[in-house]
């Protein structure tokens, strides 16, 4: 029996049309990190919207940080992305991070968030995430998880919205 080759979920890289969720909640005045770098697609799509971004796919975000940062974005591994919230956390700067609905929930997502004043940007959609796959050329489907952005110190009416 021949199995289907399963997406590798640590290389889904931001399509622009995950920033409108996000953007018109953003100070154009901050320096945003762009710490998961991968392919630069979130890191372009702030700047052609005249934000100021700094990242680098050689800066590990987990032990190092830019000189001059205000907040940190990213889409970060969906492997293992709890240690990038837990780097957010320790940073105590605003953050907001694309990441997957179901992330927030368990055993570990609750203790690094239980005491954090965090909100979260429901999109009414699902995210099609660029995947090696599309870079190819090859056709893929869909989704088959709801994305969320995560966020702290970020101005929005509710700790929950629905967009």
């Amino acid at each position: 029996m021949k199995y289907p080759e399963l997406h590798n979920f640590n290389e889904m890289f931001t399509p622009p049309e995950a920033m409108k969720y996000i953007m018109p909640f953003l100070d154009k005045s901050l320096i945003y990190w762009e710490a998961c770098y991968g392919k630069g697609n979130m890191a372009r799509e702030l700047e052609k919207n005249n934000f100021t971004v700094v990242g680098n796919e050689n800066i590990d975000c987990l032990s190092d940080q830019p000189k001059e940062w205000d907040f940190f974005i990213t889409n970060p591994p969906f492997n293992g992305n709890k240690k990038f919230i837990k780097r957010a956390i320790e940073l105590n700067k605003p953050f907001a991070f694309l990441i997957r609905l179901e992330h927030i929930g368990g055993v570990e997502a609750m203790r690094l968030l239980k005491d954090l004043d965090f909100k979260i940007i429901i999109p009414e959609k699902r995210i099609n995430y660029i995947t090696p796959k599309m870079l190819e050329g090859k056709k893929v489907g869909g989704s088959p998880f709801h994305s969320i952005w995560l966020t702290y110190k970020v101005e929005l009416s509710k700790q929950i919205n629905f967009m």
